[in-house]
């Protein structure tokens, strides 16, 4: 199932948005739990305050009945009870069993006490014992409590704290939090823009890059970010494409350099079939010559053939643990028939410790080969085969008493195709070196006098055997 792709910019400011909200859903359900907490705490205090001073008044044998009233003391001084730390007052006022007022004091607004009474009614609230009752009029809201009056038959004592300032500091605070969570959206759309940007716009140009060097342009780009990170990946980028460029052009120039040894003997065995047909050559010569030459292909398509498996394999195939010696003496007993026609000397200068290392043989036989082919070819009388035991290096050396590497091909010996003086395909020293990194080593070449080559292999960077054959 194919996944819906989003674009950056939404993206953000989404997840932006969506951590904005919850933030502030969490302050605002946070906010007016407590705020409700405090309040209900602060007046449920206060009306048991109020209940207690009363009753500890009517004990004390004081607020006798109505004709009492005019004198003050039917209800008990409560100054320092009826205000609250939300600084809101308490009324005291009694009512019969239908919520008719009968009593109250005379410093509180009548009307205010009857709409009091009256909204306590519709609740349907019991009068003896009510606690905590939310009661809310026409000009204000309340919380209301009542006991039995001890003293009057039918009648009830009725307390009631006034929170309307409370309530309305609330929807302030609500309406206030709803104003700076509306901005605060609207800051959230801007920077979300200016983070997508700064993200999209980088990715954009990298994305351009990267299209660019897929179709084949490997010029490098000028790329200049804020970001290390991105600054980063256009760095790499820019080296990648410098890397794709140097292997584009070596590329081009190996399929010239194969048509071009190809067609070499291709044109020769062509030119002399002619000329048997044609009966203008003598046929045992010319077929010498074809053989020759058919050879010189075959040796030239093997190599090739051998050089692209190895730029395949990232790690050597089939490999066991033996002595480098062995093998590379091996390979020397196979040329030592071309060393002794050209009267060529081959030495052999090898540790009397083992030389081991895990590897496939005909990867270091072909490598040992073309290192003491290349110095048969040059070398006026002698070659040295060395293997030793170095560090924690496996190395081989190969040196021959020829001119030996000039300076101007030092640094292209190993490259394919490429051929000094004397030189034939130019692929013999670019299998060396490919054998040698693939082994996780190196080959070498070093100036003269006489040419000296060597190989050397890391012995803790062993290869496992993966059991697949060469």
């Amino acid at each position: 199932m194919k996944t819906k792709k989003r674009r950056i910019g939404p993206r953000v400011f989404l997840q932006l948005f969506a951590l904005l909200l919850a933030v502030s859903l969490g302050v605002f359900l946070a906010f007016n739990l407590f705020f409700t907490h405090y309040v209900n705490s602060d007046v449920r205090g206060q009306l048991d305050t109020i209940s207690a001073a009363m009753s500890a008044f009517v004990k004390e044998g004081r607020g006798g009945g109505p004709e009492d009233t005019a004198d003050g003391e039917r209800f008990p001084d409560l100054s320092h009870v009826l205000e609250n730390t939300i600084r809101t007052e308490a009324r005291i006022f009694n009512l019969d069993s239908g919520c008719a007022v009968t009593d109250y004091n005379k410093s509180d607004d009548k009307a205010e006490i009857t709409a009091i009474a009256a909204a306590l009614k519709k609740t349907g609230a019991a009068l003896d014992g009510a606690k905590y009752v939310p009661v809310k009029t026409e000009t204000g809201e309340y919380v209301v409590s009542s006991i039995a009056d001890p003293m009057l038959a039918d009648r009830y004592m009725v307390f009631a704290v006034e929170v309307t300032g409370a309530r309305a500091l609330e929807q302030t605070i609500n309406a206030a939090m709803a104003a700076i969570m509306a901005a605060a959206t609207l800051v959230c759309l801007a920077v979300a823009a200016a983070i997508a940007s700064s993200v999209t716009e980088p990715v954009k140009e990298l994305t351009d890059f990267a299209g660019a060097l897929g179709s084949g342009d490997f010029r490098r780009r000028e790329l200049a970010f804020r970001d290390a990170e991105f600054s980063l990946l256009a760095d790499s980028m820019n080296s990648s494409a410098g890397k794709l460029e140097e292997y584009d052009t070596e590329q081009r120039t190996f399929f010239q350099n194969v048509s071009h040894e190809l067609r070499t003997p291709l044109m020769s065995i062509r030119c002399y079939a002619e000329g048997i047909s044609c009966g203008v050559m003598e046929p045992k010569k010319s077929g010498a010559v074809i053989i020759a030459e058919t050879d010189r292909l075959s040796g030239l398509v093997e190599d090739l053939l051998y050089i692209s498996r190895m730029d395949k394999q990232s790690a050597p195939e089939k490999t066991e643990e033996g002595d480098l010696r062995e093998t590379a003496a091996t390979c020397a007993s196979g040329l030592a028939a071309l060393a002794e026609k050209n009267g060529i000397r081959i030495a052999y200068a090898f540790d009397t410790e083992p030389v081991t290392l895990r590897y496939n043989e005909n990867h270091i036989f072909r490598a040992v080969g073309n290192l003491l082919s290349n110095a048969l070819r040059y070398a006026k009388s002698a070659v040295t085969l060395e293997c030793r035991n170095e560090a924690n290096s496996a190395v081989i050396r190969v040196t021959d008493d020829g001119p030996g590497v000039s300076a101007a091909d030092l640094p292209h010996v190993f490259e394919r195709f490429y051929k000094g003086p004397g030189g034939k395909a130019g692929i013999g020293l670019a299998i060396v070196r490919s054998v040698a990194e693939l082994y996780g080593g190196t080959a070498a070449a070093y100036p003269g006098p006489g040419g000296r080559f060597e190989l050397r292999f890391p012995k803790n960077v062993g290869p496992a055997a993966s059991g697949k054959n060469d």
